[in-house]
């Protein structure tokens, strides 16, 4: 068949062209000056609390030099701090889980009075009723967890009923009456001098220590932080969600009776309708927690460092001579700042550790 090319003729097969030589290409810029300021930020964003607390002690050492930076000052701040320390750390196994849990103070004043009734007006051996305690603010663990988590009622529903209700019972337990005659054998332990600071304080940041291992170094910690982060996927990466939640929902009852059971050893009594106004620094130190050290995740460490950094601050704006309301006023403000805070830096923190 005719095709227009003469037959023999020899046929040219187009040619591809060659492609443009490309110049060579610009040498990568530098990416350390980039990845040095991102881990700085990254410092930041993990100890500026740090940083904004040492700003504080050296203000108001400036402010009121004969009283805040003296021994006796120091000292006493840190032996005050015990429950609330104990009280804040208690909350951390349900927010690493991703739940909350309003009845911390409520378990705490229900596992005093257990205590302070079964040994200074049953006459119960002083352990026994230690035992005791706990052992009613881990049931109190075991309600909340079987109705958040089994029957799932939103938790923060739950606690918040649950807080009101232990008060009620522990007035009712009590008589309304204010209870005393502890055995001092309790006291004695947990007022004992080291470094002339209370043991109990020394034995909360033990606790808090004893959880940072916990949630950093096993396998039940860094699954709670996997829970915490999305419980959905950590369902499907084959993760005992539900026994996890139960657990920290036991945990920090347990750690919220222990708080109790200091309150009743360091004072040698209880006076049970007191103990509510110690929910709200719990929680502001929580919050603001969770903006140190892990931003973004509720945290042992960065608890403590908030309360004692809170701590700082109401004994300095006492010492200046602020009026006792300031405390209520500074808690309040702590908790919106500190919510405000952790978010700023859960959303910061790893876009500033990239390079």
């Amino acid at each position: 068949m005719d095709n227009g090319t003469p037959l023999g003729a020899s046929t040219t097969l187009p040619v591809r062209p060659e492609p443009a030589a490309q110049a060579p290409s610009a040498p990568d810029t530098p990416r350390a000056p980039r990845r040095r300021s991102a881990g700085w930020r990254s410092l930041g964003y993990r100890y500026g609390i740090v940083a904004v607390w040492a700003v504080e002690i050296a203000v108001f050492a400036a402010l009121a030099p004969d009283t805040f930076p003296t021994a006796a000052n120091v000292t006493s701040l840190l032996s005050s701090q015990a429950v609330l320390l104990m009280l804040a750390l208690a909350l951390v196994p349900t927010l690493v889980t991703g739940e909350i849990d309003l009845s911390i103070a409520g378990t705490m004043t229900v596992a005093a009075t257990v205590t302070a009734q079964l040994n200074a007006v049953e006459g119960l051996n002083v352990w026994l009723a230690v035992l005791a305690g706990l052992g009613a603010a881990v049931a109190v663990g075991l309600v909340n967890a079987f109705l958040a988590v089994r029957i799932g009622v939103e938790s923060i529903i739950v606690t918040l009923g649950m807080g009101t209700l232990l008060v009620g019972l522990s007035v009712w337990l009590s008589d309304s009456l204010t209870i005393s005659g502890v055995s001092p054998d309790l006291g004695n332990l947990l007022n004992t001098q080291l470094l002339r600071v209370n043991t109990a304080f020394f034995l909360a940041i033990g606790v808090g220590v004893a959880m940072w291992f916990v949630y950093r170094h096993t396998v039940f910690g860094r699954g709670a932080v996997f829970v915490g982060k999305n419980a959905e996927v950590a369902r499907l990466s084959g993760l005992p969600v539900s026994r996890i939640k139960v657990l920290s929902f036991v945990g920090t009852a347990f750690l919220a009776g222990a708080a109790g059971i200091l309150v009743v050893g360091i004072a040698g009594g209880l006076q049970p309708t007191s103990l509510q106004t110690l929910l709200l620094p719990a929680f502001a130190a929580a919050f603001l927690g969770s903006a140190i050290v892990e931003p973004g995740t509720s945290n042992p460490i960065g608890t403590m460092v908030a309360v004692l950094f809170l701590a700082t601050g109401i004994s300095g704006l006492v010492l200046v001579g602020m009026d006792p309301w300031i405390r209520d006023v500074f808690y309040g403000a702590a908790v919106v700042v500190a919510v405000t805070v952790s978010r700023i830096a859960a959303m910061a923190a790893p876009s500033a550790g990239r390079p």
